[in-house]
């Protein structure tokens, strides 16, 4: 019997087109042709890609509805964990972690908690009246890793833009932060599914352009057509199966982020954002917009680092899609002694975490090849900016992990607790604290060191001791 040759395509294989003169790229899934005999690695003996996505609520969460009630592996979804059902072998939580980035300061609330991004003590800056990281996010150690590796380097997005913080320092812009310590640049993300797709294609019309966004994305899909139909002839029957789903699907995510955002004149330079004001904004729909282009995103190579702010620190905007009229802010203080607050905060709670599972979901529904999908080969590290609102409180401040980063993490997850908490008092109304313990950026070091052999994480009095073995594979 004769062996067909196996066909070889470069992994940096991309289509390119031109609209107006300004070209633009198109990233191409994982097809067999870029990889070895084995599917193990790429046909140029690189490594399959991991990826990272960091992600952060804000204003805490109610840690007796939010603790599984056991730990190890045998552990069960509490009631604010349970929309990730469908992704819980994925899932790994740490509790009971204590956050040392505000060791020895006064905490003032939320802008300390960004410091489970970042592993260091946080800095003052403007007399005081602002607060600036004190070293990278973990995202961005990453990113410096492999920059190289993909066009885009890191991509930062946000789902609501409210923040109270906005205009107090670098750890009020977002959670990613680049640089060495004492020489920080906060990258702020960016709220319109219609500009992350504009930054992911690499096309802005230029001064002068009349082309709304919608008209210009779908002159893009026109463009690659040719070239596509070339590439096929190179590639086998299942690779140009992938490609043709490939290039329907983001004609479908096209139509959707039209049907988002309305048509939109770029005079001088792009003007598109969301423009539904804080309070009535569409959180539901581009939080789907923004996780249909994340998807895209990493399972193209076009980066391996995404940043996820779904909402600003102190963020003053309702979840009126639940019916709801006051802020989660407003509720995170309220719901100490009022129990109508504290049931409207746990129903805040449960929608974002649905929203973080519709995120997860997105990626796992997201086919590789050989059975494996992007939460395969992903690390979600999410967490809040503090584990209790009315306490401002950065002890048991939560982190879950979700994905396995290619057989880096445990799958099925875990949940890991440092210490238990009291059960006569879980939120902390009684003694103003809960018990806390460990180090909350030795989860952070677990994660970096599924990208090769990272020994630290942060600084100062919240630098990592050491891994967490109980969460590796």
């Amino acid at each position: 019997m004769r062996l067909l040759k196996q066909r070889s395509l470069s992994r940096r294989t991309m289509l390119r087109g031109a609209v107006g003169g300004t070209s633009f790229v198109m990233g191409l899934p994982l097809l067999e042709a870029m990889l070895d005999r084995h599917g193990e690695a790429h046909a140029d003996g690189a490594a399959l890609p991991v990826r990272i996505v960091t992600w952060m609520t804000a204003n805490g969460v109610l840690l007796d509805k939010f603790e599984p009630s056991t730990v190890g592996a045998s552990w069960s979804l509490s009631e604010q964990l349970a929309p990730l059902q469908s992704v819980k072998p994925y899932v790994n939580v740490c509790t009971g972690f204590k956050n040392r980035g505000a060791e020895g300061q006064a905490v003032g609330g939320h802008v300390e908690g960004v410091t489970a991004f970042t592993g260091y003590p946080y800095a003052y800056s403007n007399g005081g009246a602002a607060f600036e990281p004190g070293g990278p996010s973990l995202d961005q150690i990453i990113a410096d890793r492999v920059a190289d590796e993909t066009p885009v380097r890191s991509l930062q997005v946000g789902i609501s833009k409210a923040n109270l913080f906005s205009g107090m320092g670098g750890l009020g812009i977002g959670i990613s932060f680049r640089g060495e310590p004492g020489a920080i640049t906060a990258l702020p993300p960016v709220d319109s599914p219609a500009q992350v797709w504009q930054s992911l294609f690499g096309i802005f019309p230029g001064p002068g352009a009349v082309d709304n966004d919608r008209i210009v994305r779908a002159m893009m899909l026109d463009a690659v057509k040719a070239q596509a139909d070339t590439l096929r002839g190179k590639l086998g029957a299942n690779d140009q199966m992938r490609v043709d789903a490939h290039l329907q699907g983001v004609a479908e995510l096209n139509q959707k982020i039209s049907a988002l955002a309305p048509p939109c004149v770029m005079p001088d330079e792009p003007t598109l954002t969301n423009s539904e004001p804080v309070g009535a904004e569409l959180i539901g729909p581009v939080n789907r917009a923004m996780a249909e282009l994340i998807a895209y995103a990493l399972h193209c190579d076009i980066t391996r680092v995404v940043s996820v702010q779904f909402l600003g620190l102190a963020g003053e905007t309702p979840y009126t899609e639940i019916g709801l009229s006051a802020t989660k802010h407003l509720l995170s203080h309220d719901a100490q002694y009022n129990v109508q607050a504290r049931e409207q905060l746990h129903q805040s709670v449960v929608y974002e975490m649905e929203r973080f599972a519709e995120f997860c979901e997105t990626l796992h529904q997201s086919d590789e090849r050989n059975g494996t999908n992007l939460l395969d080969s992903t690390i979600c590290y999410w967490s809040s900016d503090l584990s209790v609102g009315w306490l401002h409180s950065l002890n048991r401040q939560p982190v879950i992990l979700v994905g396995s980063g290619r057989g880096h993490l445990k799958n099925p997850g875990v949940h890991v607790q440092a210490i238990a908490n009291d059960p006569d008092d879980p939120n902390g109304e009684e003694t103003a604290e809960m018990p806390s313990a460990g180090n909350i950026s030795d989860i952070a070091l677990t994660v970096l060191q599924a990208f090769g052999p990272i020994t630290s994480f942060g600084g100062g009095s919240s630098e990592a001791s050491g891994p967490l073995s109980e969460l590796m594979a």
